[in-house]
């Protein structure tokens, strides 16, 4: 039902700063974005039974929430509509994270405060990106708002009828107006971002500067490496076994992982010292000089470094790599290897060979590897917006509870 919607969400975007782990995205190890969709997909595993009616009860008596505003964030009021989409939005995400859900939110001391200020910094989230365009000149077109209809009358068009398109706005707790608000959030934050923030804009490291930092072995660092996650070594079921050969290494990891979750305390134990053995074993390999590309080809579970002609680049305050890894990189002098393992609680474990930094590729890719670069002091400047917001509550505040909002 609600994956019509979701489909055409994925453009919304909340000013989010979350960081990818080792994807194939080589040189973009962060993105400062989240989007809508993820919200909405989270919520829909919650919507299976009737989404009730939007609704405010505090002290027992219903609240007419057609003009209520539940707070004010730098001046600009927060409606109940809007409050309530990221009211269920936090609590998808306490789910999805922690498989908390509200039931476990009321029954843990303190859960609901946690809660309720969780609520607040998503919505603080939302109105950095516009605040920056404010403060820059930077408003929407014409044409912006007509691509805005465009995206909602294609929404509309996935449905038989207007009823089943407003029932699943309804089900995705959101309103005809908010889903427009937040489509015109979603814009005004990709403008700010490529204004501001890519392209030479007011926050970004210009192109000269980030040359020359790049050329800095100790400033950056461009490496590829084998990874042996623990699961690299289970045991398959005889089913999945007989298939494994044809599969993709995509599909093979998932049988793995599948495998290594269905293990008890003794078995994750053998597991990790059988994929520490084989580990030690490509080490060895690695350091008599075996080619390092094979390696990676015959040995190693990282996506991203199928083709790993490449490899991956990053910086000391590069966020989205295992901190191990990056630290364990840095000491390696460049064609260097590793004369020890990395190992990773998450990941497993690392055989690391730093590589030169090649500065064609730098010069084909450098926009999106100084947005990457500049990434931390993006998250440190909204966060920074963040902390100056000053919130008014409504008189109502400390009475809401968790059965106040439906």
């Amino acid at each position: 039902m609600i994956k019509k919607l979701a489909a055409v969400t994925a453009a919304l975007t909340i000013a989010i700063c979350s960081f990818t782990s080792c994807s194939k995205n080589n040189d973009s190890s962060s993105t400062v974005s989240s989007t809508v969709d993820s919200s909405v997909s989270a919520v829909d595993s919650t919507t299976e039974k009737q989404t009730p009616e939007p609704s405010l009860t505090i002290d027992g008596k219903s609240i007419d929430t057609k003009d209520f505003i539940v707070c004010t964030i730098d001046g600009k009021d927060i409606d109940f509509d809007t409050f309530r989409y990221y009211y269920y939005y936090t609590i998808s995400k306490y789910t999805s994270t922690y498989g908390a859900t509200l039931d476990t939110i009321k029954s843990t001391d303190g859960g609901f405060k946690l809660l309720m200020e969780d609520v607040i910094t998503a919505l603080k989230q939302e109105l950095v990106a516009p605040e920056l365009a404010e403060e820059n000149g930077i408003e929407l077109t014409d044409d912006d708002n007509k691509t805005i209809d465009d995206q909602i009358a294609k929404a509309k068009a996935n449905y038989d009828s207007d009823e089943a398109y407003l029932n699943d706005i309804k089900s995705a707790y959101l309103t005809e107006d908010l889903y427009r608000k937040m489509l015109e959030t979603a814009a005004i934050y990709t403008k700010v971002n490529d204004t501001l923030f890519k392209n030479n804009g007011k926050y970004a490291t210009k192109k000269e500067d980030f040359k020359k930092i790049v050329k800095d072995t100790n400033e950056y660092c461009r490496e590829i490496h084998v990874m042996i996650p623990f699961y690299a070594q289970v045991d398959l079921d005889d089913s999945t076994a007989d298939s494994y050969d044809s599969m993709s290494l995509s599909d093979k990891a998932s049988a793995k992982q599948s495998a290594y979750a269905k293990l008890d305390d003794d078995g994750v134990k053998k597991a990790k010292e059988k994929a520490k053995k084989l580990a030690e074993e490509v080490l060895k390999k690695a350091q008599d000089g075996e080619d390092f590309d094979k390696l990676i080809e015959k040995y190693g579970w990282d996506l991203g470094l199928e083709d790993p002609s490449t490899g991956y680049y990053f910086n000391k305050d590069t966020t989205g790599y295992p901190e191990e890894l990056v630290k364990d990189a840095f000491k390696l002098k460049e064609n260097g290897i590793s004369t020890e393992l990395t190992e990773n609680d998450t990941y497993g474990y690392f055989i690391i060979k730093r590589l030169p930094v090649d500065m064609d590729y730098v010069e084909q890719n450098i926009d999106d590897m100084i947005y990457s670069y500049d990434t931390p002091a993006i998250s440190k400047l909204y966060n920074e917006k963040m902390d100056k917001m000053e919130v008014k509550y409504c008189d109502q505040w400390d009475k809401i509870t968790a059965d106040s909002i439906t």
